[in-house]
């Protein structure tokens, strides 16, 4: 899978969450709320995996990892 160039343009989290459903999104992170929370950031790559995702992306700084949409399986806090 290619990984698009930073030039990429900047978009809100739930844009990403609607171009990627279901699939683990890593983000650049571009802009964050009064919390410190991303908010919106420049896509780098998706995988259905998150560990093969966290391969693609060691090259990047300040990187979100989300699963856009509903976890496939249940997670535990």
């Amino acid at each position: 899978m290619s990984v698009p160039s930073l030039d990429s343009k900047e978009l809100s989290l739930d844009q990403i969450r609607k171009d990627h459903p279901r699939m683990w999104v890593a983000m650049v992170v571009t802009k964050r709320d009064d919390n410190g929370q991303p908010i919106a950031g420049k896509f780098v790559a998706e995988d259905p995996d998150r560990y093969r995702l966290r391969d693609q992306i060691v090259q990047y700084i300040d990187i979100c990892i989300f699963f856009a949409g509903d976890p496939p399986y249940p997670l535990f806090l």
